[in-house]
């Protein structure tokens, strides 16, 4: 059965348009510290997890929440994935340009981590996530901190492996 949460244009669609023209406009503009290959690796693994997570997460057996304004896969649903290209992109980008190491890695991931439950919480008050069938934000922290924990060993193997 579809579930239909919205039959309009709204604000989970302009937030996903806003969201991905900032960003991509700000990639562009900004002076570029990876090769193209370590550039778009960045970018494609932030759209990777994501689909990855809501795919699991939001389809059976478990089903614990929907996105968008329907719980079938829509234009904007594939959007909203690409959206996430720019965030993982600056996640690793900040943290090579400020040289984080050490104690500062750990407040780096919480400061991001936050930001994306934040980010997230904005995403359900406008619509974009639909959280009726079990599924609490408070779970999404602790993913968030894996996802960029397993990004920031990523990087430094990516990095390794140049140095080769």
């Amino acid at each position: 059965m579809t579930v239909v949460y919205e039959k309009s244009f709204d604000w989970n669609e302009w937030f996903v348009i806003i969201v991905l023209i900032s960003l991509h406009g700000l990639m562009i503009i900004t002076p570029k510290i990876f090769s193209k290959t370590e550039g778009i690796a960045h970018y494609l693994y932030g759209i990777t997890i994501v689909y990855l997570f809501d795919h699991t997460l939001s389809t059976k057996p478990w089903d614990f929440y929907d996105v968008n304004d329907n719980s079938n896969f829509q234009l904007f649903d594939f959007l909203y994935y690409i959206m996430n290209g720019p965030f993982s992109y600056y996640f690793i980008y900040l943290y090579q340009k400020l040289k984080i190491d050490g104690f500062r890695t750990i407040l780096y991931l919480l400061l991001w981590s936050s930001l994306a439950v934040l980010m997230e919480w904005v995403g359900f008050k406008i619509g974009l996530f639909h959280y009726d069938k079990g599924y609490n934000m408070h779970w999404s922290f602790p993913i968030y901190m894996m996802v960029q924990i397993i990004q920031i060993i990523f990087y430094h193997k990516i990095r390794r492996s140049m140095n080769h």
